[in-house]
């Protein structure tokens, strides 16, 4: 199960993500929840991965899509504080590319100016 809750810093919306980023019941909660963020405006995200305990390639999927719909949008997604067994799933499958992925949730807000 994923949990997604949302906050504000300054103009960036917080997306703490907890649990298993996987298929499953509610996979697609945090693009839902991203979706409908945009759909009331909202442009610049952080995604805190600090509560992940695991992904497979349907949470990496999501993960890709999410970034794919900021973009589309003009806006812009960075990810913050993956676990070691994250970040190493994200660099073996060169994930590490497309994305901005920030050690911490302040140095991901800091990447925009904040």
């Amino acid at each position: 199960m994923v949990l997604v809750t949302e906050r504000k810093a300054g103009k960036i919306t917080v997306l703490d993500v907890e649990g298993k980023l996987s298929g499953g019941e509610n996979y697609s909660s945090l693009s839902e929840k991203l979706s409908e963020l945009l759909m009331r405006g909202e442009a610049l995200f952080v995604i805190n991965l600090s509560r992940v305990v695991n992904a497979d390639s349907t949470g990496i999927g999501e993960l890709i899509l999410c970034l794919r719909r900021v973009k589309e949008r003009g806006g812009d997604l960075k990810l913050a504080s993956p676990s070691q067994k994250l970040e190493s799933l994200m660099r073996i499958t060169n994930l590490e590319r497309i994305f901005e992925i920030y050690p911490s949730e302040q140095s991901a807000l800091r990447s925009f100016g904040h």
